[in-house]
């Protein structure tokens, strides 16, 4: 099931793992990916003790980077072939309160490691140790599971510990063409009613919808959000749109649910706590549509693709800038306010595609 241009490198890691007498394992959506014959450039390890001079072993053997996390117990490796392996120790965690981030300690057991997964399809493991390499362990049936087609959550009070599982299972579903399994599905439905996801924090809902809209299948994802009444809570009106697959990215498909949400799809942006850059060009870009006007000055290529996805009928000419400037509408005898009222009159019709030139624009102002 390891695919072979992985081997080796795991094969390397166990091993001298074995040598700081820790056992180590593959675990979670590498193992599925690995059993779908998908490819994958994120690797999930965990191992039965410290691992932090594994982490250093792997950047000091192909280069790269490491990175701590200590609150979780995590090293994330980056590595210089592009390959990321998030290395954590084997932990247990518990819940304080529905919907918070979990408090985690180290449990020597790895199959408290997998307890803490968030569907039986992410809850399994292969040893990379030398002596058992391969070897798998599914204690929740994961296989049969992916075998049958279903997302099944590992307890009863899955959703409630973390409610951003009602968006993953709906993702895993569609990206892969599955089901929920029925108790699963009978506990979404719950977990809607009750409305569980607004025990989420914005941001964490934030990182699980921008998940969503990087999916290839984002058609059917919406399909399934729809059908469990999770759109809901992303933001009120929100829904399908034809023009989310004429752009690939998370960040431009929000500028696309951003400007066909109107008057609202600014807040919804800023609600998302995105990275200041991208939330500057996707307000830039919900603007420019809210205003329905040509802009004063060139856009960039990000900007022009969620407008052209959003109207893919627009004009050529509606998303170049405004064909005249406020100096020309001086030399045209006009002044102070009737300057300004002019150039949206212009970049209106430029919009509509009324005028496409400077010659245009002159003869569309200029008065009688």
């Amino acid at each position: 099931m390891i695919p072979e241009k992985y081997k080796d490198k795991l094969f390397a890691v166990g091993t001298y793992a074995s040598k700081l007498g820790l056992k180590a394992w593959v675990v979670g959506g590498a193992v599925r990916d690995f059993y779908l014959k998908k490819d994958t450039l994120d690797i999930d390890l965990a191992f039965s003790g410290n691992q932090e001079s594994v982490a250093g072993f792997c950047v000091k053997r192909w280069g790269g980077d490491k990175h701590k996390f200590s609150r979780f117990y995590t090293y994330r490796v980056d590595l210089a072939n592009g390959l990321k392996l998030d290395m954590v120790r084997t932990r247990k965690e518990s819940y304080p309160y529905p919907g918070c981030l979990p408090s985690v300690e180290p449990s020597p057991n790895i199959k408290d490691d997998l307890f803490r997964r968030d569907f039986t399809t992410n809850a399994w493991c292969f040893s990379i140790n030398p002596d058992t390499f391969g070897k798998l362990y599914d204690p929740f049936g994961a296989q049969k599971d992916i075998d049958n087609g279903l997302v099944r959550i590992l307890h009863e009070k899955s959703f409630l510990d973390d409610p951003t599982r009602m968006y993953r299972a709906v993702r895993f579903a569609g990206r892969f063409g599955w089901k929920l399994a029925p108790k699963t599905e009978r506990l979404l439905r719950t977990a809607v009613k009750e409305e569980y996801p607004l025990l989420l924090t914005r941001d964490r809902f934030s990182t699980e919808f921008v998940k969503i809209l990087e999916e290839q299948r984002v058609k059917e994802i919406f399909a399934l959000m729809d059908k469990y009444d999770l759109l809901k809570f992303a933001w009120p009106g929100l829904t399908w749109t034809p023009a989310l697959l004429r752009v690939e990215g998370a960040p431009q498909r929000l500028g696309v649910l951003a400007c066909l949400l109107g008057e609202s799809g600014g807040d919804f942006v800023r609600s998302l706590h995105l990275p200041a850059t991208q939330n500057h060009e996707i307000l830039g870009a919900w603007k420019i549509w809210e205003e329905q006007m040509s802009p004063l000055t060139a856009i960039t290529p990000f900007k022009k693709q969620i407008l052209t996805a959003v109207a893919p009928q627009l004009p050529p000419c509606a998303l170049e800038p405004c064909v005249l400037r406020g100096q020309e509408l001086k030399e045209l005898g006009l002044t102070g306010r009737k300057i300004s009222q002019a150039l949206e009159k212009i970049r209106r019709a430029q919009w509509q595609g009324k005028i496409n030139n400077a010659q245009e624009a002159l003869a569309f102002i200029r008065p009688s």
